[in-house]
């Protein structure tokens, strides 16, 4: 009886995974492309611990152990561009972060779907603009000769004096946060989009009887029931408060400006890939990695802590 029963209990898993091969073979191609372009180069890392010549490759570019991080700390900038890429990161993180939230509460409430459809495909397009597209609509935007100084010599008068505002440092992290804002809103709140589509309607209809109006279902059901979600994802942009977004960075630097906004990534760039200090670059980039590591394993253990759950 025993053997039969165990034969069964087999049977039904040889079954389930028969009928689970399709989503197999679709994750498959991804599977295959992560391993390529995520875990493979991993070996590289060794650079970060050898002074590497492209010519003698890594088995017989010399060993040099911690030196190339102590070159990191030591590399002009490199202090500067720390405070810069947290400060930028942290801005980023936790000032966009109820945007995409407040935007899916509002798709949620949209009752037209071909309004909400169309509202949903205009929010999403600018994602799709690469960071070289974006940055050359703000240069064109912003020129002396622009349409903003156009407009605004129309609404102040004569007392105008056409400036480009991406020439400023200043004015570079809000013009970062709204072309980033403007950018990925749409497209990131379709997560939460999604997590709204899993809360149970009868919730709702509960509220609605004992008289709360939409607003009140939004605040006491809507959010309490993607928290889970929400606290998932800031997690995970924990990781990033370390990094940058290069293409972003890189596009809106200009000779004005790029001395005080030097972030980690584009000291990456220009002492590593455009000086060919390879080795430096992986020490960077490793340091990075841990440290990332290691925000993120803080935020979740906080997490845990505090709402009882977490990544892991």
């Amino acid at each position: 009886m025993r053997k039969v029963k165990e034969g069964t209990v087999a049977l039904g898993k040889e079954k389930k995974h028969i009928k689970n091969l399709y989503m197999y073979i679709l994750l498959l191609p991804g599977m295959i492309l992560t391993g390529i372009f995520c875990y493979l180069p991993m070996a590289g890392l060794i650079m970060a611990f050898q002074d590497f010549d492209i010519l003698k490759g890594f088995f017989d570019s010399p060993w040099v152990g911690l030196e190339n991080f102590a070159k990191v700390l030591s590399t002009r900038g490199f202090v500067d561009s720390i405070t810069n890429t947290v400060f930028y990161s942290v801005v980023m993180l936790f000032g966009k972060f109820p945007f995409p939230i407040i935007l899916a509460l509002l798709f949620n409430e949209v009752r037209s779907t071909k309004f909400k459809r169309i509202t949903q495909t205009i929010s999403y397009f600018p994602h799709f603009l690469s960071w070289t597209a974006v940055c050359g609509i703000l240069y064109s935007l912003f020129a002396l000769e622009g349409p903003f100084n156009e407009l605004m010599g129309s609404i102040v008068g004569d007392g105008w004096v056409n400036t480009n505002i991406l020439m400023e440092s200043d004015n570079f992290l809000g013009i970062l946060f709204t072309s980033s804002l403007w950018k990925e809103l749409g497209w990131s709140c379709i997560i939460y989009l999604a997590a709204i589509a899993g809360v149970d309607a009868s919730l709702y209809e509960a509220a609605e009887i004992d008289g709360a109006n939409r607003l009140q279902q939004a605040w006491h059901i809507t959010i309490p029931c993607i928290r889970e979600t929400m606290v998932l994802l800031l997690i995970l942009g924990l990781g990033g408060l370390v990094n940058s977004n290069f293409e972003a960075m890189y596009g809106l630097q200009n000779a004005y400006t790029q001395a005080d906004t030097e972030t980690i990534s584009t000291i990456v760039y220009r002492s590593g890939i455009q000086g060919g200090k390879y080795s430096l670059t992986t020490a960077l980039g490793l340091m990075q990695g841990v440290i990332s590591f290691a925000l993120v394993a803080l935020g979740n253990r906080i997490s845990k802590k505090i709402a009882g759950y977490g990544l892991w």
